[in-house]
């Protein structure tokens, strides 16, 4: 973000510009939000961008901000350690399958960065999303499997994401799309107890497996011999 020290009218015209990027990526997605339709939605000269921003990645990523408002009260449900990991994630993929939908242009350009503008768009949004919640989520998910490597973590992390991306991606690029028939409250619930019930599938083949262990050592003592068998 620029350094720039504003004076009172430069902060309502960083404000408009802000505004007017947010209409343009409400509406149309980030493959449309270049510096020439910001400045144009906002009434601006194009050079005012680097201004009051420094980049068009910075302008970007503060009406993300602004957009993605609601993301914080969503990964709050991380940290509520009222309910367990299991409830906690559940709570966090439903609220955020809900604020794909009130920005369907905006999820929609992010499943398909179309030019080099949107990419770089799409990587300050992930870059916003991984600041806000991958921690807390892998944190969740260790609760739930029983991973203890990171790596592990983060690519359980990438399946959950991915499972969450999918019907999301489906729904905002087609309206009669299949998957709308499945996004029902009950479905949806439904759907996310599946994901998340396979996630819990590392803690009880572990157990499984340190039994199975058990009983294999208990029978190669028998064969060779031992009186005794724990």
């Amino acid at each position: 973000m620029s350094d720039r020290k504003l004076t009172g009218k430069g902060e309502k015209v960083r404000e408009k510009m802000i505004a007017a990027t947010v209409k343009i990526l409400q509406q149309e997605g980030f493959k449309k939000a270049t510096v020439r339709s910001i400045a144009k939605e906002a009434d601006v000269n194009i050079a005012s961008v680097r201004y009051y921003f420094g980049s068009k990645e910075e302008l970007i990523g503060c009406a993300l901000e602004y957009m993605m408002g609601n993301l914080e009260n969503i990964v709050a449900y991380l940290d509520d350690t009222r309910l367990s990991a299991k409830e906690r994630l559940k709570k966090y993929i439903i609220a955020y399958f809900h604020l794909a939908r009130q920005h369907p242009a905006l999820f929609r350009s992010i499943s398909n960065p179309s030019s080099d503008d949107a990419k770089d768009t799409y990587f300050i949004y992930l870059s916003l999303l991984h600041s806000q919640c991958w921690s807390k989520v892998i944190r969740n998910i260790a609760e739930i499997t029983g991973y203890t490597d990171p790596a592990d973590l983060d690519l359980k992390a990438m399946q959950i994401f991915s499972a969450v991306e999918f019907p999301i991606i489906l729904e905002s690029n087609k309206a009669d799309s299949f998957i709308s028939n499945y996004t029902d409250s009950d479905t949806l619930s439904r759907y996310v107890d599946i994901l998340l019930d396979n996630a819990e599938e590392k803690n009880e083949k572990k157990e499984y497996l340190k039994e199975k262990q058990k009983t294999i050592k208990r029978d190669s003592r028998y064969k060779a011999g031992s009186p005794f068998i724990p």
